[in-house]
C-alpha cells in the first residue's frame, strides 16, 4: 500500500481540480494499492469527495484550515507555521504527514516556493546537499531529460552543480534512464564557453564526476534539453532552469496552435501537449530533502495532478530518496 498526501488547497483550480484528481485516482482499478491523505479543511474535503462518489474509507482527512496564496509573502507564512505545533497551512501539514509516517510522499500544485520551503523546514535536508533542487523530467526526443534546478533556488555554485548532478542521476535511474550523460547548461558545448561560474564548474565537474564513475559529457546548450541525445541529466541554477522550463511550455503551446492552424484541426497537436503535460513532466521532484515531495503547476488540470501522484509513486517504488542519500554519502 502506497500512501500519498494531497494538498487540497493548492493550485488555481483548488479545491475542485484536486478533488477531481483524487476521485479519478481512487476509481482507477490499477490503483487499488493507493491510499490518499487529503489535507485541507475537513468539512470542505468531505463535501467535495462525497459529491464525487469517493469511498471515504479509502482516504484519511487531515485538518489544515489555510492554504498559501500565490501572492503576499508565502515563505514567511510557511516559516512561521512550520514552527507551530498546531500547523494550519496545507503544505506544512502535508509535509508533516510524510515526516510523521502517515504518508510516503506528498503532492501540491500550489505555490512552488512555499512547497519547497515546507519540505526543507519540515523534512530536513539530506546530508551532503547544500540546497534543494526542483527537478523535472522533460520528454526529450531521444530519451527523457532530468533538468534541475528549475526554481528551488535562484543562484548556483560549483558545489551545488555537483550535488544536483548526483541527485539528478539518481532520478534518471528511477525513471528508467541508465548510464545518463550529465551536462552543464551553458551557451555553447565547447570548454571555455559561458560565464565565469560555468567555466569553473565545467572543469570541476569534468574531474569530480568522472572520478565517481558518472558520465559527464561537458557543457550543453538549450536545445539539448528537449533532444535528450547528448545528455539526459542537465544541471543549472534555479533562475535559468525556470526560464528554460517556462520557455519549453510556451514553445510547445505555440507549436500546437500553429500545427492546428496549418492542418485545420487543433485536436491532435493539443492532445500531444496534454499527454506530455500529464506524464512525468506534470510535476517537479524536490531533491535533497528527506521525503518524496512533488510540486505541480499552479494552473494544473486534474490529469496533471494525477501525473504528479504517479510520479510520487514511482519515486517511492524506486526508493529515490534512499538512492540520493547513498549517492551523496559517497561524496562526503
Amino acid at each position: 500500500m502506497t500512501t500519498v498526501a494531497l494538498d487540497l488547497l493548492g493550485g488555481d483550480g483548488a479545491p475542485g481540480v484536486v478533488a477531481d484528481a483524487a476521485a479519478a485516482l481512487l476509481a482507477h482499478a490499477a490503483n487499488t494499492g493507493l491510499r490518499l491523505v487529503i489535507v485541507g479543511p475537513v468539512d470542505l474535503a468531505r463535501d467535495q469527495l462525497v459529491a464525487r462518489g469517493v469511498d471515504l474509507h479509502r482516504i484519511t482527512l487531515l485538518s489544515a484550515p489555510c492554504g498559501v496564496s500565490m501572492d503576499g509573502h508565502p515563505l514567511e507564512v510557511v516559516r512561521e507555521d512550520a514552527q507551530r505545533e498546531d500547523a494550519e497551512t496545507s503544505v506544512v501539514v502535508a509535509a508533516r504527514a510524510v515526516r510523521d509516517g502517515l504518508a510516503d510522499a506528498w503532492v501540491s500544485v500550489g505555490h512552488t516556493g512555499a512547497s519547497v520551503a515546507a519540505a526543507v523546514l519540515t523534512l530536513g535536508r539530506i546530508p551532503g546537499m547544500q540546497r534543494p533542487a526542483l527537478a523535472v523530467v522533460v520528454p526529450g526526443l531521444a530519451r527523457p531529460v532530468v533538468l534541475l534546478d528549475v526554481g528551488a533556488t535562484t543562484v548556483g555554485s560549483v558545489g551545488s552543480f555537483e550535488q544536483f548532478a548526483i541527485a539528478g542521476e539518481a532520478l534518471a535511474r528511477a525513471v528508467g534512464v541508465s548510464n545518463a550523460g550529465i551536462g552543464l547548461l551553458s551557451i555553447g558545448s565547447e570548454s571555455g564557453k559561458g560565464d565565469e561560474l560555468r567555466i569553473e564548474a565545467d572543469a570541476y565537474l569534468r574531474k569530480e564526476l568522472s572520478a565517481r564513475g558518472l558520465n559527464y559529457v561537458g557543457p550543453v546548450e538549450g536545445f539539448d534539453v528537449t533532444r535528450g541525445s547528448r545528455a539526459q541529466v542537465i544541471v543549472t541554477d534555479g533562475f535559468t532552469g525556470n526560464v528554460v522550463l517556462k520557455s519549453i511550455e510556451g514553445a510547445a503551446a505555440w507549436a500546437a496552435h500553429q500545427i492546428g492552424l496549418a492542418y485545420g484541426d487543433p485536436g491532435p497537436a493539443r492532445g500531444v501537449v496534454r499527454h506530455a503535460a500529464a506524464g512525468t513532466f506534470a510535476g517537479g521532484l524536490v531533491l535533497g530533502v528527506e521525503g518524496v515531495t512533488v510540486v505541480g503547476h499552479g494552473a494544473g488540470t486534474a490529469a496533471q495532478v494525477i501525473g504528479c501522484v504517479d510520479l510520487a509513486q514511482r519515486a517511492i517504488e524506486q526508493d529515490l530518496i534512499g538512492n540520493v542519500r547513498d549517492a551523496l554519502k559517497e561524496q562526503t
